[in-house]
């Protein structure tokens, strides 16, 4: 019995197909970062806003057992798994007012109960795909939904939050709601 051989014609569209499917998904990142950074650039050009964040690097800075020092952040922090569908394992006070829901009612579930019509998928996604790529930090412009329906445009910020051997363990966010920005023309 013989193996047939691998017919190198056979194998040339599969290639040029998946260098052409690389090459589109880079070229749809690349756009979606510049129509980010034009959102990132009107937020940090106004001085109201604050868009320098220190993220917390381990999950007891992000989610400290101290009560009072969790809930006294006056940043809104929430920190996901960093598998799966990021769900939710814990957030702070300030998160809570922020969104509306307390921090019983999102511990499991994932941070797509924030999203709406208006918020945008494109740019999380590219942000993530950064941390995994090893960036230390990654920020989007998005529009997110409390409980109870109404939308804030937020400066989302995300890092990863590491184990003592390096290990990424979850990811921690940081948002902030910056109102009103003006729109970016085109």
């Amino acid at each position: 019995m013989s193996i047939p051989s691998t017919d190198n014609h056979a194998a040339a569209p599969i290639k040029k197909y998946q260098f052409l499917r690389k090459l589109k998904s880079r070229l749809s990142r690349r756009r979606i970062r510049k129509e980010d950074e034009k959102l990132l650039r009107v937020a940090r050009d106004d001085a109201t806003i604050q868009t320098e964040f220190n993220l917390p690097k381990t999950l007891n800075e992000a989610l400290p057992d101290d009560k009072e020092k969790k809930n006294n952040d006056s940043r809104a922090i929430v920190v996901t798994e960093c598998t799966g569908t990021y769900n939710m394992i814990g957030c702070n006070k300030a998160w809570e007012n922020l969104c509306g829901y307390a921090e019983c009612e999102i511990v499991g579930k994932n941070s797509s109960i924030l999203q709406g019509p208006d918020s945008n998928f494109d740019g999380l996604r590219d942000a993530v795909a950064r941390l995994f790529e090893g960036e230390e930090q990654a920020s989007v412009v998005t529009t997110n939904y409390r409980k109870d329906g109404s939308r804030f445009k937020n400066l989302l910020t995300m890092g990863p939050i590491r184990n003592e051997s390096g290990k990424l363990t979850h990811f921690v966010a940081i948002l902030k709601n910056i109102g009103d920005i003006k729109e970016v023309k085109q």
